[in-house]
């Protein structure tokens, strides 16, 4: 395990301690550069401590001092001044043929400096939009200057380029520091910040430790750090000090102990204690199982375990822990356990809509106002703008898409509040699919790379609600609305051979069954092909006669009737004022509300 100090993330610490587990049947080597407490983590494993204070070239790290700036009441001043710092060091440190890597805090901040860095190399970059990440791209290629962050299109091409020295300055995000080899003469760390964190130590540490790696020729490396004059005693302390892995599984112990009980792994809380004793924080001396005890209520609280009578006595006349279909399902999604509840009661109070529109704003709405990073979403004032103009269209009854005026010059009452900007982006996928066809840059003048978090977050939150339609763990519309609308904002950039395809309202049940037809192995290949085919013939729904696979089918024969007989084909509901007749293919789910509670049907 390299960068085994990783043990201390909150979210991969818990699933690295998992290999330990197994470790009758593994053996483990751990490295780390920067782990202060490595007797710790080596006594934890059973392994035998190996320590070396040799590198092989020298590093120095430096907290340089900032400009009066800095230290501005003002963000945008403080920003400017952090942004010309970098830009002076850069420059300092390529002046004699060395390569500087620039880490940043988020993506727009390596837009905003590489675009800095340019100017000072004499591109003309005036007027230039940070967000629109292709013409980023072409300017700072021109200046020797390249990007990378984790969904950028272009980042082998910049990893390459840096690595054979086409470009000396590369402009990142963290993920520089954990994955991803990158040697250079210089590391400038422009921000202590990443989102609405601080930056661990760990992270400084290992981004500090790609200054000056043998692989890149060099013999010395230099490392910088900006931080305001307030924090620098902080991190010279800290950085001083090194990195002591703490455990941080109890952050979500909740979502870890569902895991467990999902893979039966744990049946008893007895069990469920044997494994907390074999965790890294149990190690620590987190002895108590209070934590434990308190996740395992919650759990059963919420309908994600159950804790039953041992029948048999067969686990001492313990209760036993069993995670739901819920509960499995949503470990499944990866949704944590505490939003998952929280998404839970806020849908159990939704009034049933009187129309499409109206379930699915209701729908995005709730979501919108109860994630946070949806409710937090990001964007420039540009980006805001255009989307509270879309909010102001496409928010209204009937409002169908972004270029309607009618409401144009009408008295404004509305005033926005959090969680309306990512709303408006899901009401585009929602009503104006048209706008993603071709993978554009910008949608109706908002950069399409700030609107992917916010919908990939949204899509996998709808996804894990539209699955609960055969459990009866939400309301029938709920669950049809979701999954609708999970499948539409997946395949919103639908395109095969130029031809753009812009999945509607009502699409999700065909592309349902594409998926499954094209099986997971071949998602992504198939499925713009097959449903491009299904609407060249008229088809806009999995119901159709016949029992031969498409020719794009990957599932055998026998698999394929399976899925057939899975469909809601001829279904038949006739409504009485006391009862309802449904005539339904053999094996189907059918869930019904009767006003106050929903119910399943076998």
């Amino acid at each position: 395990m390299d960068e085994i100090h990783l043990l201390g993330d909150p979210v991969r610490g818990p699933l690295l301690a998992r290999v330990r587990e197994d470790a009758a049947r593994v053996r483990i080597v751990g490295l780390s550069a920067t782990v202060t407490n490595a007797d710790q983590v080596a006594a934890w494993l059973g392994a035998r401590l190996i320590r070396s204070p040799w590198r092989p070239t020298r590093l120095t790290w430096q907290l340089p001092a900032m400009p009066l700036e800095a230290v501005a009441a003002d963000w945008t001043t403080r920003n400017y001044a952090h942004t010309r710092r970098t830009v002076d060091l850069a420059r300092h440190h390529t002046a004699d043929g060395g390569s500087v890597l620039v880490v940043c805090g988020s993506k727009r901040s390596v837009r905003t400096t590489a675009l800095a860095l340019a100017q000072d190399r004499g591109v003309d970059t005036a007027g230039a939009d940070p967000d629109d990440s292709d013409l980023v791209e072409r300017l700072c290629t021109k200046a020797g200057v390249r990007l990378h962050y984790r969904d950028r299109p272009h980042k082998r091409d910049a990893e390459h380029a840096f690595r054979t020295r086409q470009a000396d300055i590369l402009v990142a995000t963290s993920t520089v520091a954990a994955g991803v080899n990158l040697p250079a003469r210089a590391v400038i760390v422009r921000d202590t910040q990443t989102g609405m964190s601080r930056i661990e130590v760990s992270m400084v540490q290992q981004t500090f430790g790609r200054a000056g790696r043998i692989g890149a020729g060099e013999r010395e490396g230099h490392a910088c750090l900006l931080t305001a004059p307030s924090d620098r005693h902080y991190w010279q302390a800290r950085l001083a000090a090194g990195y002591t892995v703490t455990s941080r599984i109890r952050d979500r112990l909740p979502d870890h102990l569902l895991a467990e009980a999902v893979q039966m792994r744990i049946a008893t809380l007895t069990q469920a204690e044997t494994w907390w004793k074999s965790t890294f924080a149990f190690h620590q001396g987190h002895h108590p199982f209070d934590p434990l005890h308190d996740a395992a209520d919650f759990l059963t609280d919420t309908a994600y375990l159950t804790r039953t009578p041992d029948p048999d006595g067969a686990d001492g006349g313990e209760d036993r822990l069993e995670a739901t279909e819920l509960g499995r399902l949503t470990s499944r999604f990866m949704v944590d356990a505490d939003l998952a509840s929280t998404l839970a009661d806020a849908t159990t109070h939704l009034m049933v809509p009187i129309d499409p529109d109206t379930a699915e704003d209701t729908l995005i709405t709730t979501l919108a106002t109860r994630l946070p990073t949806l409710e937090q979403a990001p964007f420039t004032d540009r980006a805001k703008a255009e989307l509270y103009n879309v909010l102001r269209i496409l928010g209204r009854p009937g409002g169908t898409h972004p270029d309607n005026q009618d409401h144009e010059g009408e008295e404004e009452e509305w005033q926005p509040v959090a969680g309306d900007l990512a709303r408006a982006v899901l009401l585009l996928v929602a009503r104006a699919p048209r706008a993603f066809r071709g993978r554009p840059a910008y949608i109706r003048g908002i950069p399409a790379d700030s609107m992917a978090p916010v919908l990939d977050d949204a899509q996998r939150c709808l996804a894990w609600l539209g699955a609960q339609g055969s459990l009866a763990t939400v309301h029938p519309w709920i669950a049809i609305t979701a999954a609708d609308l999970a499948s539409r904002i997946r395949w919103r950039t639908l395109n095969r051979s130029g031809f753009a395809l812009a999945p509607g309202r009502g699409g999700g049940r065909l592309l349902w069954m594409c998926e499954q037809m094209a099986t997971p192995a071949h998602t992504h290949a198939l499925v713009p092909g097959m449903w491009q085919a299904a609407c060249a013939r008229g088809i806009d729904s999995p119901d159709w006669p016949g029992t031969t696979p498409p020719s794009a089918c990957r599932l055998n024969q026998a698999d394929y009737r399976t899925l057939l007989n899975a469909r809601a084909t001829g279904t038949a509901i006739t409504l009485h004022p006391d009862h309802a007749h449904i005539s339904a293919p053999r094996g189907a789910t059918v869930i019904t509300w009767n006003g106050t509670a929903t119910a399943r049907h076998r």
